[in-house]
């Protein structure tokens, strides 16, 4: 005799009860001589107490298969009856009412009157040292030391005090290097100065490249050109740049916004350069050793 459960048993549930394999159930599944209640969405059966009674016994089930279902229900019954009883027997207990707590005596503590006299006595001692203090002489005191502070301090005023020197904090230069993938320095150049020209960008070369427009100078191997921050992606597209190390550079971008810069600076061979003064502060402050060939070319 099988007993069954009233749940939804799984594919892998049902062929373990009915002795099959998982394939035979799908088999008998497509057959259409096993029912499956539910199908999830994601396509997995399930079934019913019910299904898997229909499939072992199509012509219903034997009446002494029935009796025995009947009788363990019954039985079931039978064992929760006395559970029952016992728990109504429980709640029919009468109640006992909790005792009530003992109440402590309230103890009172007599506070002994201060006597009227005492009082009296103390507020007249009071007013006595009140009347022996000299509150004019104290205050003239008082006055007095605040005039000798004030003087011991009125000197310091006839020192001026040195002025301190004020240094003045140049702007930090943010600096880029990259390599370009247009070729060498020469192509570079131009394609800084035809880009700007067509689309009305600033740029002006400073350092060697800037130099070597005033005159011929020896071989260096890195641009250095001003652009304007907002303008320094632009170029970088452009330019087809990727970023490097000041080692194996081609170009070098100092980003500035200093308007001065590039109005003042000049034209020369076709390429916009910075003007002299600006030149000689740029290579004394970053490449000091093209200092005395620059003076020499500029001044």
């Amino acid at each position: 005799m099988i007993k069954i459960e009233n749940k939804l048993y799984s594919s892998t549930e049902v062929a373990d009860i009915l002795g099959v394999s998982l394939r035979s159930v799908y088999r008998y599944l497509e057959e259409g001589k096993l029912q499956a209640e539910v199908k999830t969405a994601t396509g997995r059966h399930r079934f019913t107490r019910q299904n898997i009674v229909d499939f072992l016994y199509p012509s219903g089930m034997p009446e002494e298969e029935m009796v025995e279902q009947r009788m363990s229900v019954s039985q079931k019954e039978e064992v929760r009856m006395p559970v029952s009883e016992a728990r109504v027997e429980v709640e029919a207990a009468p109640k006992v009412p909790a005792p009530e707590p003992i109440k402590e005596p309230e103890v009172s503590i007599p506070v002994a009157p201060q006597p009227k006299m005492e009082v009296e006595t103390q507020k007249v001692e009071a007013e006595k040292e009140d009347d022996q203090v000299d509150w004019l002489a104290k205050f003239r005191e008082a006055a007095k030391k605040f005039e000798e502070t004030t003087e011991q301090f009125s000197g310091l005023g006839d020192i001026a005090p040195e002025p301190e020197e004020i240094v003045p904090v140049m702007p930090k230069k943010e600096i880029y290097f990259y390599r370009s993938r247009l070729g060498g320095l020469k192509d570079v150049a131009q394609n800084i100065d035809k880009t700007s020209k067509n689309s009305g960008l600033d740029y002006a070369f400073t350092l060697n490249a800037g130099l070597s427009l005033y005159k011929p100078i020896n071989p260096f191997s890195l641009l250095h050109v001003y652009v304007r921050p907002k303008d320094r992606d632009f170029f970088e597209r452009i330019l087809a740049l990727t970023p490097s190390d000041e080692g194996n550079a081609q170009l070098c971008i100092l980003v500035s916004d200093e308007n001065a810069l590039y109005a003042k600076a000049d034209e020369m061979h076709g390429l916009k350069v910075v003007d002299k003064k600006r030149l000689i502060e740029d290579i004394s402050e970053m490449k000091e050793d093209l200092l005395k060939e620059a003076e020499s070319i500029l001044i």
